[in-house]
């Protein structure tokens, strides 16, 4: 079911043996069939804001697993008590969102042995918000699916590890991702150029800059 999507696929590789984890924002559910056809979860607790969604989630999870799973309605970790789950999945939305579940379900998230999340977008949003909060980094990787590079973190509350971009110079899709996203930002500086506000010029040059290095850090890495 999860064979069609890398996404999904390095979500699940990424995932441990856990006795129940959390779905967070579950909506099809795709994820917990997985890790409960496998056995790889022993039970799931899915949760999401959208009543359509979680009926979509319940719909294919009924049968096959009676009794080894839950869907809750309620926004983000709301739904679940402290000592509930062992582990956690926040994936398939932007990072911010991400960050907002994370603070407010800040009691649950420090219980956790362990957190997966993957930003579809808004990625730096999420690392300033783990760089703020104390978070150590277990495991990162970088996957493209059609085009699009999304990054995976594996992270547990009370660390003080610094995220960043850096982090995933090591994955086999970075470079391309890299060098894709200089040369977006190289477009936004010739467009920027003509506005002659040195500030906005500046801030695009510097991202330029930023990006250079990563993609020379990349290749002394391999």
């Amino acid at each position: 079911m999860i064979e069609s999507s890398k996404r999904l696929t390095a979500v699940f590789h990424m995932t441990p043996a856990v006795h129940c984890v959390g779905d967070i924002g579950c909506d099809h559910g795709y994820i917990s069939h997985a890790l409960l056809e496998t056995n790889r979860a022993e039970k799931v607790i899915a949760t999401d804001i959208s009543a359509p969604s979680l009926n979509k989630a319940a719909t294919l999870l009924t049968g096959a697993f009676c009794g080894r799973f839950e869907t809750r309605l309620g926004d983000g970790f709301a739904p679940i008590a402290e000592g509930e789950i062992q582990g956690a999945i926040i994936m398939g939305m932007g990072g911010q969102l991400i960050a907002d579940i994370l603070a407010r379900g800040k009691d649950v998230v420090n219980s956790l042995d362990w957190c997966i999340v993957q930003p579809m977008q808004g990625a730096e949003d999420l690392f300033d918000y783990l760089n703020r909060s104390g978070f150590e980094l277990m495991e990162s990787d970088l996957v493209e699916e059609r085009g699009k590079f999304y990054p995976l973190m594996k992270i547990a509350a009370g660390g003080s590890d610094v995220f960043s971009w850096e982090d995933f110079i090591h994955c086999d899709d970075f470079l391309p991702m890299a060098e894709k996203e200089k040369a977006r930002l190289e477009g936004v500086a010739r467009a920027v150029e003509v506005s002659g506000k040195k500030d906005l010029i500046d801030k695009v040059k510097r991202d330029v800059e930023r990006w250079e290095a990563y993609i020379e850090l990349c290749r002394n890495h391999q």
